[in-house]
């Protein structure tokens, strides 16, 4: 059935990964056209799937294949040049980056080293996020998942080339339930955990088996044969997702098949003489891919951190950068690394890679945990570090958007046997950027905060999401509002919410159609979708102001850029401070339906307004800082210290509130 064979070099193979290394690069310094360019990676999976089924399957079938020879050589050709970079970077930014920065960098390097950083990422932000870009070894994701297909991927062959005594038949319907199975998680998955389907490798092992699969069909003794107008269409595929697909769509899912399909025909096809893969620029390019790719993503960060990502010569300047590193990596490490491992025995070599794996991690971990002062002005360590300064208890205080009931933190009265709940802080991430503040405003020792918080919930009774399956915030309001109704009646609870995000959306959402809806799903942000979620806002204040007086906090400023960062690295490179402010009348406009509807809670139910404006704003700008130190961690999340300049209103709202004991 199959008639297995070694083939020579493959000019198709190399000339794709030029074309995948090029798309990613190409999408990552954003230019215009390669809007898709991501799925550059998806084209590089199935290639290695295809790689990898051929040494390990040919080497079973030959009675040949040891598993310890094939990880050194995946080591060999993996770890130098990945170590090279980490290594650099940690050197280079001990003398520009600050603290923050610096420790960040450090964890990275520890999770790329120990290939999980894509489990890492999956915790955080979205791949698309503006936060992306700073993540000096973000890219390093593909890595980890392809290394932990190579960890996994030759023990499951092994098992079932031994079950099936040899039938490599059985190998081929391994390889395709694989693929059925994965791609079918896969796009269960993305619509409800974007980043698990994105990062991790259960979401993305259809692709690898995709290239395992073309192997297996490409040496049936009768190979199918791809007639010019399918290598054409499987060409079209690759190149309309490179063009067409954007960040906008869930991904991998369903949208990641066609330019998977299309490698694998192309693949399939075999065809060595194609100039789109031929010619001696893509085989330059693709013969350098892995280093290029290793070393272009650190220069796009570069772009961002030293704000220069808008400019043409400086983009330009790094795209060439990244081919130069590229081949300077290529020349100098990935080659003579590969050939002088491979002249000494099995033992040396790996203890060689293994110790320069171990010498590289330890500065990581080290990095990571330690403050190193002194490197940059202490001015601007002092800036930078406010991106440190909110709740130390804030990743487990915030319910997740999923668990669908608060954790229930409290703050405040822990020495005392008979403590006083004194107020409820309930809301978003902004609520649980304050609460801490609340606490430090109670008058009494006595008294604690209760924390009812939810990372992205907007506080509307019934709202649902569009492309989250397991957005639970309706849960999560329907249960604090049962719980509300056990507690004191003359505890307040303080409402603190981003609603413009999820009403008016963030300033790149506000022309599509909205992610959020309480009855049924909105084109767009008419004057329907308006009435109901603010209608939604306004009842569902007022239904907690049934139980207890209700306080509900004015839109904090969302800032047009990280404070912390757009500060401290102004006087790194610039030597003079740069302070990041919005314009009020851009402030009040944005948050102008969201103003009129507290305004008609509270006239509706009594509902209290705490203002911010006078405390952030003067009459031109509202200011991401207070005498030169940035008042937000980020763009829109107060840090302990910002949130602090509203302790006035807090103290004012515990001191009124009358407090007797909790039975």
């Amino acid at each position: 059935m199959f008639a297995l064979k070694k083939a020579g070099f493959r000019y198709d193979i190399n000339g794709l990964r030029a074309w995948a290394v090029m798309s990613v690069l190409l999408f990552h310094f954003a230019v215009p056209g390669f809007a898709g360019g991501f799925a550059g990676v998806d084209v590089f999976f199935v290639i290695s799937g295809l790689l990898m089924t051929d040494i390990i399957v040919s080497g079973l079938h030959q009675q040949r294949f040891q598993l310890g020879v094939f990880y050194l050589a995946r080591a060999k050709r993996i770890f130098p040049a990945l170590i090279v970079l980490v290594a650099v970077l940690l050197t280079a930014a001990w003398f520009v980056l600050p603290t923050p920065d610096y420790q960040e960098l450090g964890s990275q390097s520890g999770y790329a080293l120990g290939f999980i950083s894509n489990i890492d990422f999956a915790r955080a932000d979205n791949y698309f996020d503006s936060a992306a870009h700073e993540k000096w070894l973000l890219h390093t994701w593909s890595l980890a998942a392809e290394w932990q297909f190579y960890m996994a991927f030759p023990l499951l062959l092994m098992l079932v080339y031994k079950l099936a005594r040899g039938n490599l038949g059985w190998i081929f319907v391994t390889l395709v339930t694989l693929f059925i199975s994965s791609f079918a998680y896969s796009v269960w998955l993305t619509p409800r955990s974007p980043n698990d389907a994105f990062y991790l490798l259960p979401a993305r092992a259809w692709e690898m088996a995709a290239g395992g699969i073309v192997y297996m069909l490409a040496h049936l003794k009768r190979k199918p044969q791809v007639p010019t107008w399918l290598y054409a269409a499987g060409w079209l595929a690759i190149i309309a997702t490179f063009v067409f697909v954007s960040n906008e769509t869930q991904w991998p899912g369903p949208w990641a098949f066609f330019a998977v399909a299309g490698t694998m025909l192309v693949l399939l096809a075999d065809r060595q003489s194609n100039m789109l893969i031929r010619h001696p620029v893509a085989q330059w390019l693709g013969l350098r891919s892995y280093s290029i790719y290793l070393w272009h993503w650190p220069l796009a960060v570069l772009l961002f951190f030293i704000q220069q990502q808008g400019t043409l010569s400086w983009v330009l300047l790094m795209m060439v950068l990244s081919l130069v590193l590229g081949h300077l990596s290529y020349q100098w490490v990935e080659n003579p690394t590969r050939k002088g491992l491979t002249a000494l025995n099995m033992k040396p070599a790996t203890a060689i890679l293994l110790a320069s794996l171990v010498f590289t991690f330890i500065p990581s971990t080290i990095i990571k945990k330690s403050h190193f002062g002194g490197r940059v002005d202490p001015a601007i360590d002092l800036i930078a570090s406010e991106v440190k300064n909110s709740n130390p208890l804030r990743s487990k205080c915030l319910a997740r958007n999923s668990s669908g009931a608060p954790v229930g933190c409290t703050y405040g009265a822990e020495q005392h046997e008979n403590p006083q709940l004194s107020i409820i802080v309930l809301g978003d991430s902004h609520a649980g950027s304050v609460v801490r503040a609340v606490e430090r405003a109670l008058p009494r020792s006595d008294q604690y905060v209760l924390d009812w918080t939810m990372s992205g919930c907007s506080i509307i009774a019934g709202i649902q999401s569009t492309t989250d399956f397991n957005y639970a915030c309706d849960d999560f309001v329907a249960e604090t509002m049962l719980r509300s109704k056990t507690l004191p009646s003359h505890v307040p609870l303080l409402i603190v919410n981003r609603y413009a995000q999820y009403i008016i959306g963030l300033e790149q959402e506000e022309a599509q159609a909205p992610k959020y809806y309480i009855t049924e799903p909105h084109k767009d942000r008419n004057e329907a979708f308006f009435a109901e979620m603010t209608t939604g806002l306004i009842n569902t204040a007022c239904a907690y102001a049934e139980d207890r007086p209700v306080y509900m906090l004015r839109p904090i400023p969302e800032m047009p850029a990280n404070v912390p960062q757009v500060m401290s690295r102004s006087l790194l490179f610039g030597g003079t401070l740069e302070r990041v402010a919005l314009p009020r009348v851009v402030y009040e406009s944005r948050q102008a339906r969201i103003i009129a509807a507290q305004d008609e809670a509270a006239a509706q139910c009594g509902i209290e307004i705490v203002e911010v404006a006078e405390t952030f704003c003067d009459q031109e700008y509202c200011w991401g800082d207070k005498a030169g130190r940035p008042i937000y961690y980020d763009d829109d999340h107060l840090s302990e210290y910002g949130a602090d300049f509203l302790a006035a209103e807090f103290k004012r709202i515990t001191t009124r509130a009358a407090a007797p004991e909790v039975e």
